[in-house]
């Protein structure tokens, strides 16, 4: 495979490296930038580039890789593995604000502009609510993929065994594998407001089922806190992934694609 030339630098802090392309499909490349000291590796498709997408706390870019197999193919996307998470490792302690500085820096190294689509699942997708909130003039529409919500342990209670629910308050106060702690995060997403950009949320129907968990319960309060990201919002979608558990872009990719398209179109000025 032919290897990819350096095509960005940043000032000194931010080069990608030359590499060989870890995938087979023609379609989507694989190579590493660095930023600040530390290789980061993603997945992009072909085109320019509207789109970037946030994986979950433990997921990678190749988590990903589904939807970007089924984005059309004038869509430029990346997906790219945040932090060590790839790894599997974990990061030092740290502050939002840290982090927001960090994934904007890796958005710019990939060639995104201002009035982006910014994707994101799970904990990524409270990364991108609350990135779209604090730089209101750098991202263009939202594509929330059953994200976690600031008001879901308190919805959940009653849909969940007492030791369960326990124990899942107990790792929000402790940093995740970004460094930051989930209660942290939570108390500053009720405190932002997102700017006049239209905004997706898809939401899995299929919640967790066993001794002690209330199935249907626990969807529906996923439903209604899900919902209410969309209060205020003049452009809202609001789409339930049916069928899918959490992990909504590998058991549902199609609707998934389908969805960040849509918002493509939506948010791209035509080109004159």
């Amino acid at each position: 495979m032919s290897r990819y030339i350096r095509w960005l630098v940043l000032s000194g802090v931010v080069a990608v490296l030359a590499t060989k392309s870890l995938v087979a499909d023609q379609q989507i490349r694989g190579f590493d930038i660095e930023v600040r000291g530390r290789v980061v590796h993603a997945l992009c498709t072909e085109g320019i580039r509207r789109v970037i997408l946030l994986h979950g706390e433990l997921g990678s870019a190749e988590s990903w890789r589904p939807v970007l197999e089924r984005l059309s193919g004038n869509i430029g996307a990346c997906a790219y593995d945040r932090s060590a998470t790839g790894e599997g490792e974990y990061r030092p302690a740290r502050g939002w604000f840290e982090l927001m500085d960090e994934l904007k820096t890796v958005h710019t190294a990939l060639g995104v502009e201002a009035g982006y689509t910014l994707v994101g699942h799970s904990i990524g997708g409270l990364y991108a609510r609350l990135l779209a909130a604090d730089r209101p003039l750098y991202v263009g529409g939202l594509v929330l993929v059953d994200p976690v919500h600031e008001d879901m342990p308190e919805a959940a209670v009653p849909g969940m065994p007492a030791a369960a629910w326990s124990l899942w308050l107990e790792q929000r106060e402790s940093p995740n594998a970004d460094g930051v702690r989930e209660i942290d995060l939570a108390r500053h997403a009720r405190r932002s407001r997102l700017a006049d950009i239209p905004v997706t949320v898809i939401t899995a129907s299929r919640r967790r089922d066993g001794d002690g968990w209330d199935k249907r319960f626990l969807s529906e309060a996923a439903r209604r806190v899900h919902a209410s990201i969309l209060k205020g919002v003049r452009v809202a979608r609001h789409v339930p992934a049916s069928g899918s558990g959490h992990e909504v872009p590998l058991e549902a990719p199609d609707l998934v694609a389908g969805e960040i398209s849509r918002m493509v179109r939506a948010t791209t000025r035509p080109e004159r």
